[in-house]
């Protein structure tokens, strides 16, 4: 019997009886140290009140952490700037570029929303039985949780940061009114045929 590794498939030896064709699965010492490789880059996320240490992609350190009330929160396109919230958009960038001039230290705290991780509701499996009333809705509690991360950065990589939310803003503002025009323009066009036909 052959002794195979589940994950690469290679050969990892043989065992009694060694006539029979059968397979015995296991996994190889390099599949099994990938795993744990892999397994220790997801760290759990930090619960409320606390701190985590993370390094984002660009090689800057920053702590993530839950925000806990809805003056801590950030949508997405916000920058909190030593405390003050900023909404990126080119109509508030002279606006922005004097309060980080008012800021006397060079590197600067900054907090933007990292990631929110939300409970989705599996859809009932058994069907109700008909005697059973129907059971009145219960208010259902914001499950979601919201991650901010905090960086320590210079004022120039704080505008860039500014100038590349405000610059995403712009573009799906763009997608979304381009969508509007789309479904307006095929409503009326809907509109016309079914008028042609009621006229025919």
């Amino acid at each position: 019997m052959k002794i195979i590794c589940t994950t690469c498939n290679e050969v990892l030896g043989e065992q009694t009886p060694f006539d029979s064709s059968s397979k015995i699965y296991a996994k190889c010492t390099d599949c099994i140290n990938k795993q744990k490789e892999e397994t220790s880059k997801f760290k759990p996320k930090p619960k409320p009140g606390e701190e985590q240490e993370i390094t984002l992609e660009n090689g800057l350190k920053g702590v993530l952490w839950v925000s806990a009330s809805e003056k801590e929160k950030l949508s997405f396109g916000e920058l909190s700037v030593s405390g003050k919230k900023f909404y990126c958009i080119k109509d508030k960038l002279e606006e922005f570029q004097r309060y980080l001039k008012m800021i006397k230290n060079e590197a600067v705290k900054v907090s933007f929303l990292h990631s929110i991780t939300c409970k989705i509701d599996s859809p009932p499996r058994d069907r109700r039985k008909k005697q059973e009333p129907p059971k009145a809705e219960e208010s259902k509690k914001d499950e979601s949780v919201q991650y901010n991360c905090t960086i320590r950065a210079p004022k120039h990589y704080i505008q860039l940061m500014y100038d590349d939310m405000a610059e995403r803003m712009d573009n799906i503002a763009e997608l979304l009114a381009e969508a509007t025009l789309k479904a307006y323009q095929e409503e009326q066009q809907k509109a016309v045929q079914d008028s042609d036909k009621v006229i025919k």
